[in-house]
């Protein structure tokens, strides 16, 4: 519960959030269902290789997706 008076980040003005150091809240748009579906995706797709392999290709996935 909120304490009395207290005021959420967000609705600080950008000027006193930044002479605070602080950010905004991050804004979840890629929901955990979604999340969940498309790892399930992305594992069916891997299925067929051995629990080593699909631990390769999605070390070398992670590796290439890093910009």
């Amino acid at each position: 519960m909120p304490r009395k008076g207290a005021v959420h980040v967000d609705e600080l003005p950008a000027a006193a959030r930044k002479r605070l150091g602080l950010r905004r809240s991050r804004q979840q748009t890629f929901k955990r269902e979604e999340l969940r579906r498309e790892a399930i995706g992305v594992l069916d797709q891997i299925r067929h290789l051995t629990a080593d392999q699909r631990r390769r290709v999605l070390e070398h996935a992670i590796k290439v997706n890093e910009v």
